[in-house]
């Protein structure tokens, strides 16, 4: 799984070898930001293998297993090649985003779950 906290994970993953689809999301979603994600995202790109438990880990909170506890998505976006899933989990709007690209090797239980909440709008009762 890819990290990226701040503008020099940022600039190592946009110079490794991802998808150029997801080099062009963390750009776009960097540029919304203002231009430095630091206090403002944590962006985590799943590679093969990647679990929604590990997904789940690298969050540290229940992001699938429990969205009654109010961890729920506010949304998942099919991009064609990848899924965008969003968690505001405060009011200051800090956002932890999974990038989870729709590639052989991905998790199908990971790849299921982003495409239920997808067709479901992934609004969530965050009570």
């Amino acid at each position: 799984m890819l990290s990226i906290t701040d503008g020099g994970s940022l600039a190592r993953a946009l110079s490794s070898p991802i998808d150029a689809r997801i080099k062009r999301l963390l750009t776009l979603r960097c540029e919304q930001l203002g231009g430095d994600i630091r206090d403002q995202a944590c962006f985590l790109v799943a590679q093969p293998g990647d679990t929604p438990e590990a997904i789940e880990a690298a969050l540290d909170f229940p992001a699938f297993s429990q969205p009654e506890l109010g961890f729920g998505c506010e949304w998942v976006a099919d991009h064609g090649a990848l899924y965008e899933a969003v968690w505001l989990l405060t009011d200051c709007g800090f956002a932890h985003v999974a990038l989870v690209p729709k590639h052989e090797g991905i998790d199908p239980a990971l790849l299921s779950l982003c495409r239920t909440y997808a067709e479901q709008g992934a609004e969530t009762d965050r009570g």
